[in-house]
């Protein structure tokens, strides 16, 4: 009796350390094209600009089936960030500016090159169990690994100084996010951007609408309502006043998380 309680007791720890070991973070490698090397004293994002003007619709779809097909440009984006980083050559990065729009223009090309690569795809949820995606799944940046969870939370955090237009900003491959720019971020205009998004989202029926007394709002709002100050109406009522007066409750929308594009053939 003793000797078969043992042996389901190493079958039950061999389970659990197998389970661990197969969802543990940064358990699987994202795409990792070698690294390619950059001249000037800068980061230059246009290899992504090209690669999301050949990919984004007028509509704001992403045709991955385009990405498959063509993988090359974004492979070579990806091999850039994967050479350079504002740890491994800060002295690219002088300004909080630049990191951050760096990080973002990494999130998005990363979520690019994932969706691309597992397509087809219906939610990005469904990639790996759990929302593995986000927390599993480990990139290179300067020779770091990163899971897209980190690069939100820690380094995007670092250095958004308290914006919360950054949640519009990283786009999750889903339908409930503004859709991608058809451009890169830059150190000179990320700052400005995130302000335009601000308006746009805030006048976007598909993210903030009013029913009577009430503003409808998206759930992104609802997963991050301290970053807004834990009031949306009060930050409506400086980013569009109009939208915000006479509001006197707030409700929240399921977020959409089917994808924001299309896998083709």
């Amino acid at each position: 009796m003793k000797l078969l309680t043992s042996r389901w007791l190493v079958l039950v720890a061999a389970l659990v350390l197998g389970v661990t070991f197969w969802f543990r973070p940064k358990g699987i490698d994202g795409p990792r094209p070698a690294p390619v090397s950059m001249d000037g004293r800068d980061f230059d994002h246009s290899g992504l600009t090209a690669v999301l003007q050949q990919v984004v619709g007028d509509d704001g779809r992403i045709d991955y089936g385009a990405l498959r097909q063509h993988p090359e440009a974004l492979d070579r984006y990806l091999g850039q960030l994967r050479a350079l980083s504002p740890k491994s050559a800060p002295h690219r990065f002088r300004s909080n500016e630049a990191r951050l729009a760096y990080y973002i223009n990494a999130y998005n090309a990363f979520i690019l090159a994932v969706v691309r690569d597992h397509c087809p795809v219906e939610d990005v949820n469904t990639i790996y169990p759990f929302g593995g995606l986000f927390w599993r799944v480990s990139f290179l940046l300067g020779e770091e690994p990163h899971t897209l969870s980190e690069l939100e939370s820690q380094l995007i955090g670092d250095v958004k100084g308290g914006d919360p237009a950054v949640r519009f900003a990283v786009v999750k491959g889903a339908n409930g996010f503004p859709a991608l720019p058809r451009t890169a971020y830059s150190e000179e205009d990320v700052r400005a951007r995130l302000d335009a998004l601000s308006q746009q989202v805030a006048r976007d029926p598909r993210f903030i609408k009013r029913e009577g007394d009430a503003i409808v709002a998206s759930q992104l709002f609802e997963w991050y309502l301290a970053e807004f100050g834990g009031d949306l109406v009060g930050w409506l009522k400086r980013v569009a006043p109009a939208v915000a007066e006479g509001a006197t409750s707030v409700q929240y929308t399921p977020f959409d998380w089917r994808l924001n594009g299309r896998c083709g053939g």
